[in-house]
């Protein structure tokens, strides 16, 4: 059963925007360190960053109880395969828990020059 569906863009201008204007206290305040250190590895570090930044944004509208939820109680990862992963911790895990105690979370994103978007799905795992 799906629990949740989020969907976000991200101009990623504003992004880079963001970066050059605030640098360290931006990445701190919305992204963990892993996160971090992946997005700065790639070529397209603002495309990046703007993708992750969709994901935690969409995975937020998916959870829908938002309350005391802080960016870094949602981490991106990402598979052998380069798929994102989300795993959440905090309240991020508590509000979700409050629906339904095991789930999977299925994401993807895409972009394009100026734009990254993200689409997250919850479903709920039957115990057993």
């Amino acid at each position: 059963m799906i629990i949740g569906v989020g969907i976000d863009i991200v101009d990623i201008r504003r992004i880079d925007s963001l970066l050059k204007k605030f640098g360290n206290h931006f990445l701190k305040k919305i992204y963990t360190a892993d996160e971090v250190r992946f997005c700065t590895s790639r070529k397209n570090i603002a495309g990046s960053l703007a993708k992750m930044y969709a994901l935690k944004e969409a995975t937020l509208k998916a959870i829908s109880d938002v309350k005391g939820i802080h960016w870094h109680d949602i981490e991106i990862r990402h598979d052998l395969n380069g798929c994102p992963c989300i795993d959440l911790t905090g309240n991020a895990l508590l509000n979700l828990h409050r629906k339904i105690e095991t789930y999977d979370i299925h994401a993807t994103t895409s972009d394009e020059i100026k734009y990254a978007i993200a689409y997250v799905v919850i479903q709920s795992v039957p115990n057993g």
